[in-house]
């Protein structure tokens, strides 16, 4: 071989060894610094548990709760997240997914007419009862107040369309385990009776993530998913106590004695779900400034870690 073939040889052997290093550098220095973050929001998690257990002191409730990060799906902190807990109207948001379900299947459109006349009222919360009916609504409509503004009339009917046993089954098909709907919205006759409807935090984060991560049969539903829990009009939990300008995508629950909210958050430095359920709670008040607590809690946590890279 010439000397100039040897001196090419060495070149090119210099230059591929050049390239070895820079291209692991751009793979090895991401993982490392991801690495080293994830380990800093581990630690951040313990500290925060500790501070949620002492907000537990006083409050005299059953109490679960799940906290999920979206950037390290393997980072969570729970307390009985598998436990059943009385649902109230955090049930709309299975709902929501079953709805979006059945049209995927083409058993609803979202453009279909339902006729709401008086005697679908329903009391409590809701928009649809101030209408002048009877009246014609959209089931997309319909699923905007269920959310929205919990209405309870919408959510009813959704229930009459489609029916209990195809809603529970179909709750066991995305992997709700502990969710299950026995009665409609306001059935306080039945609920006396012990007739409940229930969830646990670990299913409400488990259909929150697959909102977020645009799994919930479309790219579309899921978006039009979180449309709705952005718009959410109740807002004296989760929220309450965060900025102005922080996003959160939720549903609240509230009825006798049992008070819940659960949403996805979304900040600069990272995106996680939260859900807390009480029950059992003597106040009100107590309960809801629980919830505010631990959500304002972890958002503190959020602003001294590091934006995933």
């Amino acid at each position: 071989m010439s000397v100039y073939g040897m001196l090419m040889n060495k070149k090119i052997f210099f230059i591929s060894v050049i390239f070895l290093v820079i291209f692991s550098l751009f793979i090895i220095i991401p993982t490392y610094s991801k690495r080293v973050a994830l380990n800093k929001r581990s630690e951040l998690y313990l500290k925060l548990a500790k501070q949620i257990k002492k907000e537990f002191r006083g409050l005299n409730a059953d109490v679960s709760f799940m906290i999920k990060d979206l950037d390290y799906p393997s980072l969570k902190l729970s307390w009985r997240e598998n436990q059943r807990f009385p649902a109230a109207s955090i049930i709309k948001l299975p709902i929501l997914a079953v709805v979006f379900e059945a049209i995927k299947t083409k058993k609803l459109s979202l453009d279909d007419q339902v006729m709401i006349t008086r005697k679908d009222i329903a009391g409590g919360s809701g928009k649809i009862k101030t209408m002048k009916l009877p009246c014609l609504l959209s089931i997309r409509e319909l699923l905007e107040f269920m959310i929205t503004v919990s209405d309870n009339t919408a959510t009813n009917k959704i229930i009459e369309i489609l029916g209990l046993d195809y809603i529970n089954a179909r709750f066991k098909k995305i992997g709700l385990n502990n969710t299950k709907l026995m009665r409609k919205m306001m059935d306080f006759s039945r609920r006396h009776n012990g007739v409940e409807n229930y969830t646990s935090s670990r299913d409400i984060v488990c259909i929150l993530e697959k909102i977020y991560r645009k799994e919930l049969t479309s790219d579309e539903f899921s978006e039009m998913a979180i449309s709705f829990l952005k718009d959410q009009q109740v807002n004296d939990r989760l929220p309450r106590y965060l900025p102005k300008e922080v996003v959160v995508a939720h549903k609240t629950g509230l009825e006798r004695r049992v008070v819940h909210d659960a949403g996805i958050v979304f900040t600069p430095r990272g995106n996680y779900i939260i859900c807390v359920l009480v029950k059992g709670a003597e106040s009100y008040k107590k309960a809801k400034k629980f919830i505010a607590q631990v959500s304002l809690l972890t958002y503190n946590l959020y602003q001294q870690s590091s934006s995933p890279k």
